[in-house]
């Protein structure tokens, strides 16, 4: 089943969607999604806001958010400053918050980039769905399976748009292969190769007082609140370094490390071409070395990792390790294979050859496998050749079917990577029912629970959930 099917199975499965979610929209009355920030940091600034901003005719970004008053500053300065220099306006004005909360009940505010460190993403993504808001959400999509499950459910019934950061989807090769392998252009798959980089050990444990501008309890959120602040645990606070990559991604429980951080990309597109959408593995099992925290360093997340993931009944082996490069290699029966990777892709007729050992963004073990389809009963997958674009033309038709990602299918990615993780951690082999998502070994139960502490929490979602089931 296409995913577009899928989705709106769901929706006709459950309770009918809200669309409006309750509140009129601004961009009902001027054309325009009126959209806030929340969380202004480096991929807010290096990515995920100058790729939106842009679109002058269909967007305004009205607000911006940020626990970190140097950083909501300095996003207030940068958004203005784009709409002097695109727009050419004398005194725009961005409203500013310093709590995600105050953000969600200004009803102006249509849309909300959520740009935050993962242990945040299922608590601010639920409240942002309950005010009424569509939302662009960084992946991965949650931390835990039962907080990915909680906000697919919420984001579904209650019809809202979610586009996940899971860009690739929207890149022409990784389209391009994925339909060619779920329209059986090798025959079934029996391997499926991931690659997705290795983490560096490093960051300081050492105790260094909380700068006055950082709210640092509400940073650490439902995590621990006795972790003693580091700026290698937070982010760097010199504006210079506005865009150097955060502590907190090699950090548990922050962030589980790269079988969730590029695995969510990497993942997401094995999963995308077996056509596992609405499925997932059966098992995954294999190894992992740990990042050494000796002579005071901090970051504690997997290093070395050989994971194999079970598809199909056993007949497909997904193989996620660092050993790859970072691309998706998927091979069929007969030893044919389909590769693609970021860069520049190229089409059949004007095809690149690899020089010894180099991989191209689109490469095929015959380049006949790379000629288009032209069955017109294929199945055709969403292709979307701008992921930022496609998210507000999808808000303004208020169509959670059209984005290049949803809740439904970036939650399932979000479950296998995290099921690599929990493998990890475990040193078991995983046994996962992708039906009833249900996890059959016992020791990893723990792992699939939401983060909670005090009000930071996912009590408002239940409640939801359950008074409208």
């Amino acid at each position: 089943m296409q995913r577009r099917g899928f989705l709106k199975g769901v929706l006709a499965a459950g309770a009918a969607p809200m669309l409006f979610n309750g509140c009129v929209r601004g961009f009902m009355a001027n054309g325009k999604v009126n959209i806030g920030v929340v969380g202004f940091g480096r991929i807010a600034h290096s990515m995920d806001v100058p790729l939106t901003i842009k679109y002058l005719d269909k967007c305004r970004f009205t607000a911006v958010c940020d626990l970190d008053s140097l950083r909501l500053d300095f996003g207030k300065r940068y958004i203005e400053g784009k709409y002097r220099n695109l727009a050419g306006e004398k005194d725009p004005v961005v409203k500013t918050f310093s709590c995600y909360r105050d953000m969600l009940a200004d009803k102006s505010i249509d849309a909300v980039m959520l740009c935050i460190p993962d242990h945040w993403h299922a608590i601010v993504a639920t409240d942002a769905i309950l005010a009424g808001k569509h939302i662009w959400l960084q992946k991965p999509f949650t931390q835990t399976i039962e907080e990915g499950r909680i906000l697919r459910d919420l984001a579904v019934r209650r019809g809202t748009v979610m586009q996940v950061g899971s860009w690739q989807r929207s890149t022409k090769q990784f389209a391009q292969v994925c339909e060619l392998v779920q329209n059986g252009r090798i025959g079934d798959v029996v391997r499926v190769e991931v690659g997705c980089g290795l983490d560096k050990e490093g960051g300081s444990s050492a105790r260094e007082e909380v700068p006055a501008n950082l709210n640092y309890d509400l940073w650490l959120g439902p995590t621990d609140p006795t972790a003693p602040y580091n700026e290698t645990r937070v982010h760097s606070q010199n504006l210079k370094k506005i865009d150097s990559r955060p502590g907190w991604i090699q950090l548990e429980p922050y962030g589980w490390g790269m079988i969730t951080n590029w695995g969510a990309h990497q993942i997401d597109i094995a999963q995308w071409g077996l056509g596992k959408d609405d499925s997932g593995p059966e098992s995954v099992e294999g190894t992992c070395e740990w990042m050494s925290t000796a002579g005071g360093k901090l970051w504690n997340v997997h290093t070395k990792y050989d994971l194999h993931y079970s598809y199909n009944g056993g007949k497909t082996d997904v193989n996620v390790s660092d050993r790859y490069p970072m691309g998706i290699k998927f091979i069929g029966e007969k030893g044919d294979w389909l590769y693609c990777m970021r860069g520049e892709s190229v089409t059949a007729s004007d095809p690149k050859d690899a020089k010894a050992g180099q991989m191209l963004p689109l490469m095929a073990s015959d380049k006949k496998l790379l000629e288009p389809i032209t069955d017109p009963s294929a199945v055709r997958v969403h292709t979307s050749n701008n992921h930022w674009l496609d998210w507000i033309d999808a808000v303004r038709a208020e169509d959670p079917s059209v984005t290049a990602t949803n809740a439904s299918a970036a939650q399932r990615s979000a479950t296998a990577c995290s099921l690599g993780h929990m493998c990890m951690k475990t040193g078991k082999k995983i046994v996962w029912d992708a039906k009833d998502e249900k996890c059959l070994t016992p020791e990893a139960l723990p792992l699939m629970k939401p983060f909670a502490r005090g009000k930071f929490n996912l009590d408002r979602a239940y409640e939801w959930l359950k008074k409208n089931a």
